[in-house]
């Protein structure tokens, strides 16, 4: 399997296995009616989720990533996750405090390493922490589409990896007490874990296919 990870760029190349980021499993949401009017009034182009494409509703091509954060018990670091729709590849980042400016710096690291060509869209939720989203929406060149409120059907895909991301970071515990390898160790395991809904193949082994035959 490791030669699906060979041309994913230089940062996740080079770490063979654990390149991309690595493992995840688990969810928190924190959801107010009201941060949907903030990130209305913030965000200069407000795109409903309900003006998603269908291509993209249907998971037809890699690149369009749903995000989130995943929270402990106590302390101030989070981890803010991210997951490809269709082949489920999760990248996971550790960040030191839950705000826009260090959930826009994590993002760029995790999506700036990943090819433009896999870098379309992101669906992701309410939390004030994604309050900035319009500044990574130009540094990456990415839609933003917003969903409802109250409504984690509508990002199912990270919904459901965030709790597989538990079984590594139960809720109870403090993200604080965890290492940048801890995180990896989970990013890697989800990745190279084969899923029913991908035909029993691996989130590496569906995503690199289609990088390989991009280029």
């Amino acid at each position: 399997r490791h030669i699906y990870q060979h041309n994913l760029g230089e940062k996740y190349s080079s770490r063979g296995d654990t390149g991309i980021q690595r493992h995840l499993r688990h969810k928190h949401r924190t959801r107010h009616s009201k941060n949907t009017r903030r990130h209305r009034e913030v965000q200069t182009d407000y795109i409903s989720i309900h003006e998603r494409p269908g291509f993209i509703n249907q998971r037809q091509r890699i690149g369009d990533w749903e995000i989130d954060t995943v929270i402990g018990r106590t302390g101030h670091s989070i981890l803010l996750t991210v997951v490809d729709r269709l082949s489920r590849l999760t990248l996971i980042k550790k960040v030191v405090q839950k705000d826009s400016q260090e959930i826009n710096k994590g993002l760029v690291e995790l999506l700036g390493a990943i090819p433009k060509e896999f870098v379309h869209s992101i669906t992701p939720d309410h939390g004030t922490e994604f309050l900035h989203l319009d500044e990574i929406s130009e540094r990456l060149g990415v839609t933003v589409y917003w969903p409802d409120p109250y409504s984690p059907e509508q990002r199912g895909t990270n919904e459901n990896t965030n709790g597989l991301i538990r079984e590594y970071f139960p809720k109870r515990t403090d993200i604080d007490n965890y290492t940048e390898q801890d995180v990896e160790h989970c990013q890697k395991q989800l990745n190279q874990r084969p899923r029913k809904v991908l035909n029993y193949e691996t989130p590496y082994e569906v995503f690199f296919d289609k990088l390989l035959h991009l280029v």
